[in-house]
């Protein structure tokens, strides 16, 4: 990666504030915006250099951005280190773990609601299942969208040649 412009810091900078604001890890956020910036794939110790953190932040943070599915992993030929990009669609695959986390949290909440008997608790349990359901239909929706936009995003690319 070539170095950095003053935008590129700032966005950095403030991308790692928006996620540790958001309870996500401020590294974690910078990561994904020095992703954002490059053009190309970015290797680990170009992070390390990049943000001034250790080799185990890089780490831990490149694996948490991987499983929420927004960060891809890639080797290069003839590289021995390994490199990260943002994947393609990267929202909607995040949009798609989040939707797998809340259907689980929904069935939890079903479950307790079939074995508590307490009035209160079963009406405080069928507020939250109510979220959890409208909260997932707007990640159902906003899923549709992003799909559909990047179908039209590949038609537009294919038909001029890029």
């Amino acid at each position: 990666m070539t170095t950095l412009t003053e935008s590129d810091a700032r966005f950095i900078e403030r991308m790692g504030l928006l996620a540790q604001s958001d309870g996500l890890s401020r590294i974690a956020g910078q990561i994904w915006a020095v992703l954002i910036v490059s053009d190309d794939p970015v290797s680990s110790s170009e992070l390390v250099g990049l943000l001034r953190i250790s080799k185990a932040s890089v780490s831990t943070n490149t694996c948490f951005l991987e499983r929420l599915g927004i960060v891809e992993r890639r080797t290069l030929p003839g590289e021995r280190q390994v490199f990260f990009s943002i994947r393609p669609n990267p929202y909607a695959a995040f949009l798609e773990g989040q939707m797998k986390r809340y259907e689980t949290a929904k069935t939890v909440v079903e479950e307790a609601k079939s074995s508590i008997t307490n009035h209160q608790t079963r009406a405080k349990l069928a507020d939250l299942e109510k979220f959890y359901a409208m909260y997932h239909k707007s990640l159902t929706d906003m899923l549709e969208q992003l799909n559909a936009a990047a179908s039209e995003d590949r038609k537009q690319d294919s038909g001029t040649g890029l």
